[in-house]
């Protein structure tokens, strides 16, 4: 014990006698790497010399640990408590195996009164520790208050995104609600007929549509189509596809300067250059295109005008039920040319036929492993379920697409449009 005292700068001022007599009195302490000397708020009636080894000041803001000072080899520690009373101000904790002498009141109080150098060191001590701490905190109150700050402005950011975010949820909700106006909300069902039709976003709003146009002389507009992209471009340009196309089929006078009832082959021809004509004309800018089937039917005669623009070909499944054959595309998608000339092909459905008109949606869904769903799918499910009536069949396609994808997300938009000609 005198020997480490006699290093210490504290006793440097004692006579070998009165440090001998001192550190024959006082006890020692030995605390292990980590083990606390003292906790905060306790009563002390001791301080402590450091004979040799490292102690690390520490509190508690917040439930979060806040190192405040160290002390090393020499220093006091504790005195705070002798000199005014008051519980321990902080925690006190090894920092690697650390050597004590340990000063009760009495020999505290005998220092004091006869070294005033001695007294006077351990209060610049103690008032620099006390700066020191009271540094250290102000700095990590001012570091919290700029954390706080910053997250409070995030808060309010991320509070303003999800305002946005929802208000937008809101609005594709209601955009969504009306292109859902925009398909036919019954299906036409001529005598001797089955239709059956189904429509799937992929978002909140998509690119496909299919329509069922009621024409003068008691004709039928069949038409499946599929903008490019997804999302809120592609679904305005449906809106404004299909409005076209409607208006420009089912009044042929007001649009096209006839007045006169067209011919099927004339009335879809015209129909669409008038809808192709505007969009090249007004929206080329746009870059954006559509692909289309539209199909004028002669219910009575089962004979059917069509123009393929650059859609998937439909499919015809003969009477058999087994037989499938594939329709011809027969133009350019609508908007990527203007004056664009429209081929017209023509088939009959025969009794027991049936017309199965699709997006690429179909085809292309994926399954958890990247791999489409596919023409040889779809084919093989028509072939086994071809004789059965048209949405019974439908259900059987949608059905057959959903197991393919085993809960993958949709990727496209998913159209099916299915016309029977009852036997």
């Amino acid at each position: 014990m005198f020997k480490h005292l006699r290093q210490i700068a504290l006793f440097q001022g004692f006579s070998d006698a009165d440090l001998a007599q001192l550190a024959e009195e006082l006890s020692e302490r030995h605390l292990t790497e980590g083990e606390v000397l003292f906790h905060q708020g306790e009563v002390g009636h001791d301080c402590y010399v450091i004979l040799q080894g490292e102690l690390e000041v520490i509190t508690y803001l917040n439930a979060t640990e806040l190192r405040l000072g160290t002390r090393r080899t020499g220093e006091i520690i504790g005195e705070m408590a002798l000199i005014d009373r008051s519980p321990r101000s902080a925690t006190v904790r090894a920092i690697v195996p650390t050597d004590l002498a340990v000063l009760n009141e009495q020999h505290f109080t005998t220092l004091m009164h006869t070294d005033p150098v001695l007294a006077l060191g351990l209060l610049r001590d103690g008032t620099s520790h006390l700066r020191n701490t009271s540094q250290s905190m102000i700095a990590g109150l001012e570091q919290k208050n700029a954390e706080l700050s910053r997250a409070y402005q995030e808060l309010q950011a991320a509070q303003s995104e999800l305002i946005r975010l929802n208000r937008l949820e809101e609005e594709l909700a209601v955009a969504r609600r009306i292109q859902e106006l925009f398909l036919p909300r019954t299906l036409p069902q001529p005598p001797g007929w089955l239709l059956a039709a189904f429509n799937q976003g992929a978002q909140a709003v998509g690119g496909d549509f299919f329509d069922c146009i009621e024409l003068p002389d008691n004709h039928l507009g069949l038409v499946v189509a599929d903008a490019c992209g997804k999302g809120v471009p592609a679904a305005l340009f449906v809106a404004l596809t299909r409005s076209l196309l409607r208006a420009a089929s089912q009044s042929p006078g007001a649009f096209l300067s006839q007045q006169r009832l067209l011919d099927p082959a004339t009335l879809s021809t015209r129909a669409l250059w008038f809808t192709n004509d505007y969009i090249t004309r007004e929206h080329s800018d746009s870059n954006m295109f559509i692909t289309l089937f539209y199909g004028v039917l002669e219910p009575w005669t089962g004979r059917m005008s069509y123009i393929n623009a650059g859609h998937n070909p439909p499919l015809i499944i003969g009477a058999d039920g087994t037989t499938i054959r594939e329709l011809e595309v027969t133009t350019l998608p609508i908007g990527i040319m203007s004056n664009q000339e429209f081929e017209v092909a023509h088939l009959v459905l025969d009794p027991g036929e049936t017309f199965v008109g699709f997006s690429d949606g179909i085809t292309e869904a994926l399954n958890p492993d990247g791999e489409v769903f596919g023409d040889q799918r779809l084919q093989t499910v028509l072939a086994h379920h071809g004789d059965a009536l048209a949405p019974a069949l439908l259900d059987a396609i949608v059905q057959s697409v959903v197991g393919h994808a085993a809960g993958a997300a949709q990727a496209d938009d998913m159209t099916l449009l299915i016309l029977q000609r009852m036997r």
